[in-house]
């Protein structure tokens, strides 16, 4: 057994003098003034590309070749929209001859309700996904139904930020319709809220952790600790508080107060401490005499979105580029900065200098992303994610536990919880909680961080185990009459066509001779032929293919 384990490993092993020598990296560093210089102009077609390959050129790296339309229609599916293409969605695409299919299907996707659900959701991780609050996480249904019309109405990136950060008024349990925009502010409570909110604020809308300043100066970058409690000093007068009506808690509430200033701890002794006063990490005071909590807040939203203020333009394009692509400009997604530095930073500007320019218009620049050579290269096996690929080939990412629920009810049909959810209308309603269900479940134990590097995320023995062995899974994958893969067997007598159909529900894609030579090989020699089937389709929804966009 040691020897062909040996064996086969050999067959994989490079001699080390016929190893290609690894490219050298196009990267460097972005300031305020090198991101301005930038041309704010649209974008024009093949513009991209041509920026990516004069640095391809430079590292001396061909890239890989365009995908299929069979590959890109299930690709652009799952980034746009969180969930797989139906098999007639792929058929139809397959068909159409014409030369702008591919720009047709974006702009189709662009402009469904199901864009806007996904992109929603995601930014609803990025920002609960680092708080400890469990008060704030009661109202993520309400933030998604917001940013979803947001978005749904192509509101710039800059209206949706202002909103965020100048919220005001409750939040109610009972009313998941009102306030959505407040949901950041509320995510963060306590003592330490004004730090929080500091810290995610310059994380998520500038790409910065100048929290890394609080209590010292920045270790890697130029901001220091003064400039982190003067960025806190702007949330000063802003606390959140439980809403209490008729002996019960009703929703949250955002209150600005007409005193109290930020006390920035001292650096040897933190029980001394200094008034600090707002100022923005370029060092402009905010305007106004009273400085009251409105005041405040509307100077930070509008100093973040100024055009003048490069770092917001910059910290979307990135993280979203790094969502489309599977490796960003910068990595991780959220930690930019003057002194960090950044493959392709010519590239990076340039695309968010278009951004600026479109006046943060998101539906743009996704168009811009999905429609490049860059965005629609293969994936090249055996390069590793650990390395940047340079955009040369696509960087393959696990699915958020969102788009995978979505693709196993897909592939499998309406997965009914065994568990019966607790609670009713109230506080905790909808299946709140640990007992909520297998969809709760499902997406609590394949959850991450969307601000993590995409190496980072990693899978799980538990994981594992909910998808091969949990019980309402398994009923789904059983070849009854009126399950998905009942009918299938029932409306197809040819092998052949019952495989391509199960590969097409659950992969989006049709096999391989090779996997069709295989399947029925398995075909053969199982007792039957539903448990042959329901074996491969067990094995496909466990398949790395299944979990992974590519």
């Amino acid at each position: 057994m040691r020897s062909a384990i040996v064996l086969c490993l050999l067959g994989f092993v490079v001699p080390l003098q016929s190893q290609e020598k690894k490219p050298s990296l196009p990267v460097g560093t972005l300031n305020t003034a090198e991101w301005l210089k930038a041309s704010t102009a649209k974008l024009e077609s093949g513009e991209i590309d041509k920026l990516v390959g004069q640095a391809l050129q430079t590292a001396d790296l061909k890239p890989a070749p365009l995908v299929s339309d069979e590959l890109f229609v299930r690709r652009v599916h799952l980034d746009l929209v969180g969930k797989l293409p139906t098999p007639a969605d792929v058929v139809e695409f397959l068909k159409d001859k014409s030369s702008d299919k591919r720009s047709a299907l974006v702009d189709k996707l662009l402009a469904s309700d199901d864009f806007a659900r996904h992109w929603a959701v995601y930014w609803r991780e990025v920002i609960s996904s680092r708080s400890t609050d469990f008060r704030g996480a009661i109202f993520t249904r309400h933030f998604e139904r917001w940013l979803t019309k947001e978005i749904k109405e192509n509101r710039n990136w800059s209206e949706v930020v202002r909103a965020m950060l100048t919220a005001t008024g409750q939040m109610r349990y009972d009313d998941a319709d009102k306030n959505g925009q407040a949901y950041f502010l509320n995510s963060r409570t306590g003592a330490d809220a004004n730090t929080e909110l500091a810290s995610e604020t310059s994380r998520i809308f500038l790409g910065i952790q100048i929290q890394c300043a609080q209590c010292h100066d920045h270790p890697s970058d130029v901001w220091k600790r003064q400039q982190f409690h003067e960025f806190a000093a702007y949330f000063a007068r802003l606390k959140s508080r439980l809403v209490r009506e008729e002996k019960k808690f009703v929703g949250q509430e955002l209150i600005s107060f007409p005193f109290g200033e930020h006390q920035m701890p001292g650096k040897d002794d933190p029980k001394s401490t200094t008034r600090v006063m707002p100022k923005f990490i370029d060092g402009k005071a905010p305007r106004g005499f009273s400085l009251n909590d409105a005041v405040r807040r509307k100077s930070l939203a509008e100093s973040i979105v100024s055009k003048e203020n490069p770092w917001f333009a910059g910290a979307y394009v990135n993280r979203i580029w790094g969502e489309l692509m599977g490796q960003a400009f910068y990595g991780p997604i959220d930690d930019m900065g003057p002194e960090k530095e950044a493959t392709m930073p010519q590239v990076l500007a340039r695309v968010a200098g278009a951004f600026r320019g479109s006046d943060y218009d998101v539906k743009q620049l996704f168009r811009a992303i999905c429609l490049s050579d860059a965005y629609q290269r293969e994936v090249r096996p055996g390069e590793g994610k650990e390395d940047h690929l340079l955009f040369a080939s696509r960087s393959p990412t696990r699915l958020n536990s969102e788009a995978l629920w979505k693709s196993l009810n897909a592939a499998l049909g309406g997965i009914e919880s065994l568990a019966r959810p607790f609670g009713g209308k109230g506080m905790f309603g909808g299946g709140f909680g640990r007992f909520g269900g297998i969809e709760t479940t499902f997406k609590r134990e394949f959850a991450f961080d969307p601000s993590a590097k995409p190496e980072e995320v990693e899978g799980s023995v538990s994981q594992a185990l909910l998808l091969m062995n949990n019980a309402a899974i398994n009923q789904k994958i059983q070849a009854k009459s009126g399950s998905i893969l009942g009918r299938i067997l029932e409306t197809y007598s040819s092998d052949d066509e019952a495989l391509r159909a199960v590969y097409m529900k659950t992969l989006a894609r049709r096999p391989t001779e090779r996997e069709l030579t295989r399947c029925k090989e398995h075909i053969q020699k199982a007792p039957s032929r539903a448990e042959a089937y329901e074996d491969l389709l067990w094995a496909l929804i466990n398949s790395t293919e299944f979990l992974t966009k590519r």
